[in-house]
């Protein structure tokens, strides 16, 4: 996935917020990520002769300003493709600049080469630490993906036009690069996170001008502007599915944790789900066929899982459908069913509907994440998620249900 995901963050924000914007971002992310005195990023000259220094962060003006990296033998092999950690500075002679090295608390040195979408070598990303650090395979190998999301940058700034066609072959590479996932969600958390400000602030920019505050708008820049601000919204909507999946895969949902009553939440979900439906026409009807004790969880998550259903039930229902919400015990469990009569999953989409950035309907508006939301959210509560199609008593349709223990450990996995 990391490709994908490198792919498609990149190309929409580097319009909205700048390439610098975002390579600040990315140095300081995994310097702070890594607990590293700094990170850089060097993009290699026109003619090859050198290594300039683009951004930076945790190091001096004097220490940058010590001139361009020379590309001698040893730049060289690393310019080949292959990362070089130099873990003693000050006594190895492949470093450049070990006086200023040493006087900057510098210790050790990871190289990793910035690549290109298709394999070119841009430059070099350089992790500084404070103390001796030999890296183990794992992390030069997480630190590589981090720095192909600079090669990325660096080459929308070059060739943006260019990307469209590579989209196929990095496709294909992605397939190559599913590991560390846990470790990249958290790096991917903090970019995300830094990211969402100034995509906001340029959403909000662009109402004002839609509002008419500074001035009358034609009727064509009229329709510009929403539609930049229905992408922004998009854009909005992907990042804050990319935090909620980092924050419930690296334990940040425990705070939210606590006595809950499951008849509130249902009660909750009752207005949104019929706000949702109104404008198509669907028939919303929920049943409740026990009472519910309280259960241990988090009202706020629990209810996202049933909206998130209730929407994508919305999304493949014609106008005058019916969706049913059914809420019921059963044995020592909670079990909840939001089931429609839709135009339902085919058997050969039905194994990946939970997948990170599936879509089964590419014409369908979405980020593709929302079940994969709902299933982590449900198994962190000890319970299953699972789907039906067609729904077996009719013939039609869609069933989703999931289930939730009464009697779940209270200690978050």
């Amino acid at each position: 996935m990391r490709y994908e995901l490198l792919y498609e963050i990149s190309k929409p924000i580097i319009q909205a917020v700048g390439v610098d914007n975002v390579l600040r971002s990315l140095v300081e992310s995994t310097a702070r990520g890594t607990e590293s005195k700094g990170c850089s990023i060097l993009k290699l000259s026109p003619d090859g002769e050198r290594l300039v220094h683009l951004v930076s962060y945790g190091l001096s003006d004097e220490y940058l300003g010590k001139g361009d990296i020379l590309v001698d033998d040893t730049v060289r092999e690393m310019l080949s493709g292959k990362p070089m950690n130099i873990i003693d500075v000050a006594s190895d002679p492949r470093m450049q600049y070990r006086k200023l090295a040493e006087k900057e608390g510098i210790a050790s040195l990871l190289s990793i080469p910035i690549r290109s979408m298709k394999g070119e070598i841009l430059g070099l990303m350089r992790l500084y630490t404070s103390t001796r650090t030999k890296y183990a395979q794992g992390e030069i190998d997480f630190l590589i993906s981090i720095a192909d999301l600079g090669g990325i940058v660096l080459e929308k700034a070059e060739a943006y036009d260019d990307m469209a066609r590579d989209v196929k072959d990095a496709r294909t590479e992605i397939q190559n690069l599913e590991e560390e996932r846990k470790k990249f969600l958290q790096f991917l958390s903090m970019v995300a996170h830094d990211l969402k400000a100034p995509i906001a602030a340029v959403e909000s920019y662009l109402n004002v001008i839609l509002r008419g505050n500074p001035g009358p708008l034609t009727d064509k820049q009229g329709r510009w502007l929403t539609r930049s601000v229905s992408r922004l919204d998009a854009m909005l909507e992907l990042i804050g599915d990319l935090l909620d999946i980092s924050r419930l895969e690296t334990g940040q949902m425990a705070p939210e944790m606590g006595l809950i009553s499951f008849d509130k939440v249902l009660e909750g979900c009752s207005e949104t789900a019929s706000g949702l439906a109104e404008p198509k026409g669907i028939n919303i009807e929920i049943v409740k066929e026990s009472t519910f004790s309280q259960i241990y969880g988090s009202a706020s998550r629990l209810s996202q899982v049933i909206n998130n259903l209730v929407s994508n039930a919305v999304r493949y229902t014609p106008e005058g459908g019916a969706i049913t919400i059914v809420g019921k015990l059963e044995s020592n469990s909670i079990i909840v069913s939001v089931e429609d009569n839709g135009s339902g999953i085919s058997e050969g989409v039905m194994p990946r509907i939970f997948e990170d950035f599936f879509r089964g309907d590419t014409e369908t508006e979405g980020t593709g994440l929302g079940l994969s939301i709902c299933k982590r959210v449900v198994e962190l509560h000890g319970g299953k998620i699972w789907a039906q199609s067609p729904v077996p008593e009719t013939g039609e349709g869609t069933r989703f249900t999931f289930s939730l223990p009464l009697d779940h450990d209270r200690k978050m996995s």
